[in-house]
């Protein structure tokens, strides 16, 4: 219990902090070519990766997922030292 409650707690903390957010980005399959093309200019796909970008977080949005967050993090502190 206390370790989902840390990670919930740390997730929106960093998102908090960071006001940033992962987005996976999709891989590209290689262009089918017509015969006849040069064989040295083929492209390759792009394999499927994951990126972050802005959560555009209002100041308001920022202080609640810090209180939310740091309070996750004190309870699962406290059930900690209870044995829980």
């Amino acid at each position: 219990m206390s370790l989902t409650l840390i990670a919930f707690g740390a997730a929106l903390v960093s998102l908090a902090l960071f006001n940033k957010v992962p987005r996976f980005v999709p891989g590209r399959l290689p262009d089918p070519r017509s015969a006849g093309g040069v064989a040295t200019a083929q492209r390759t796909g792009t394999p499927p990766r994951v990126c972050l970008v802005s959560a555009r977080l209002t100041e308001q949005g920022r202080a609640l997922f810090t209180a939310v967050g740091g309070s996750a993090l004190i309870v699962a502190f406290f059930l900690s030292l209870s044995g829980l």
